[in-house]
């Protein structure tokens, strides 16, 4: 297990790297995935280039942005990335990856693509994705998870369901698993179950001090995602909530 205090967490096996560029809850998260054919980002919270510019990675080398779900904290960051890579004249088309019917995430894709119709010298290529897809980009095979996430406001508690997935990416043998934002749920044991690394929400610091509904529905906390952790070969423990004072 990755310590919490390690900067950035990462993780290296022999085909596939990730690193956790940056994971707070209600903030912003984004997670780097790479093989010698290029990368893969899992979500691009705000400050998403802030966070890769400085690994020393070319940029134009990313193959797909996968997000887990609409959330800003994942996907605040998606309207810099793709004026980025317009800016440096990116000429491959980018896939920009997301659950059906994740409203988020396709209007900010029109909206770019709207505001600049003429100048725009790559194509980005959305994909809606539902639970069991199976897809490939940089040579990853990638299969998206069904998860159960609800959003919750200081002022409303719980609120609906929205579309939201974990991803499985394997490469020549290897398999990391990215949870998102979840409750604990039966898809999400599977997805992790058996992989070389699991990525985990963590956001509540501990299962006693939340209602049962929270745990099923909103997040998990961390001593519920080091629980489903430990059936993967290693963890990484993301997306923690804020310190109390």
């Amino acid at each position: 297990m990755v310590k919490r205090d390690a900067r950035p967490p990462s993780w290296r096996g022999e085909r596939l790297s990730v690193c956790v560029l940056h994971s707070r809850a209600g903030v912003a998260q984004q997670i780097l995935i790479e093989n010698e054919e290029g990368f893969v980002l899992v979500d691009a919270g705000d400050g998403v280039l802030r966070d890769l510019l400085p690994r020393e990675r070319d940029i134009d080398e990313v193959r797909a942005v996968l997000f887990t779900h609409g959330h800003f904290d994942h996907m605040g960051g998606l309207y810099s990335l793709l004026g980025f890579l317009r800016m440096i004249g990116r000429r491959e088309a980018l896939a920009v990856v997301a659950p059906e019917g994740c409203r988020e995430v396709a209007s900010v894709v029109e909206a770019f693509g709207a505001n600049y119709p003429e100048t725009l010298p790559y194509r980005i290529v959305r994909r809606g994705v539902g639970g069991g897809e199976v897809f490939h980009y940089a040579g990853m095979q990638i299969e998206a998870y069904p998860v159960i996430h609800c959003g919750s406001t200081k002022e409303s508690g719980i609120l609906d369901r929205i579309p939201a997935v974990g991803y499985r990416i394997e490469y020549r043998g290897e398999a990391v698993a990215v949870s998102g934002d979840t409750g604990d749920c039966p898809s999400l044991r599977e997805l992790v179950r058996g992989a070389d690394l699991a990525v985990l929400d963590a956001t509540y610091p501990d299962r006693s001090a939340m209602a049962p509904e929270y745990l099923e529905r909103v997040h998990l906390s961390a001593d519920l995602a080091a629980e489903i952790g430990k059936t993967a070969r290693r963890y990484i423990l993301v997306h923690r909530g804020r310190k109390k004072s």
